[in-house]
């Protein structure tokens, strides 16, 4: 969460107009594991003066949830959405007060989040977590997708997460599964689907500096 001081700071960024961007705008980039969307995201936070929000998330929906981090965490955009032990949501135990906390109201409660971000900030940029569906009637929420061939994000995974190429590469196999099956499942749209983004970006063609100036120049 993005506190006053940053806040201010963002704000005057932005009234000196480092970007002609329009006001109320709202970035959303989806990403394969390993091909840096979420440095894409911070450098554009940066450039822009605007709050960039992902794992920053975990708290406030962790809030509102009543849950710990740890199990918000464990839970996002993870692939096991179906009802905990098939129970319905909202299905109390006998003698039991406490609601049962299934992923789909995780999920609900996710969105709800999102939504108060947005209109919490100007502008902002969120990675991840079927944002752009999620925000897909806001009048300025462009959507990209960052992308780079298999190769390249084993080395970029390789070089950040310090493993080796089979522990990348498995990585990036169950890593890509989880966020596609549940944003699939969440938003009925196909991730990674070129129909469904403003731009699919090759970041291993583009390196992450021209990918950032490629979206700015978008937003325009």
């Amino acid at each position: 969460m993005v506190n006053t001081i940053t806040k201010g700071i963002h704000k005057v960024i932005q009234e000196k107009g480092c970007c002609n961007m329009k006001k109320n705008t709202i970035i959303c980039i989806s990403r394969e594991f390993g091909s840096g969307g979420r440095e894409v995201g911070q450098q554009l936070s940066k450039k822009l003066g605007i709050p960039f929000y992902d794992k920053e998330i975990l708290a406030r929906v962790a809030e509102e949830s009543d849950m710990s981090e740890e199990f918000v965490k464990n839970h996002e955009e993870n692939a096991v959405y179906s009802h905990i032990i098939n129970v319905p949501i909202g299905h109390r135990f006998p003698g039991v007060d406490t609601e049962i906390m299934t992923p789909e109201k995780l999920f609900m409660i996710q969105a709800h989040v999102i939504h108060e971000l947005a209109a919490e900030n100007e502008s902002c940029i969120f990675v991840g977590r079927c944002a752009d569906v999620v925000l897909k009637d806001h009048e300025n929420c462009y959507s990209f997708f960052i992308h780079s061939p298999l190769e390249e994000r084993i080395k970029r995974i390789v070089e950040t997460e310090h493993v080796t190429e089979r522990q990348a590469k498995k990585m990036i196999k169950q890593t890509d599964w989880e966020r596609s099956s549940y944003h699939n499942y969440y938003t009925k749209q196909k991730w990674g689907d070129p129909g469904n983004y403003d731009l699919m970006i090759n970041s291993a063609r583009t390196g992450i500096q021209k990918a950032v100036e490629i979206i700015m120049d978008y937003v325009k």
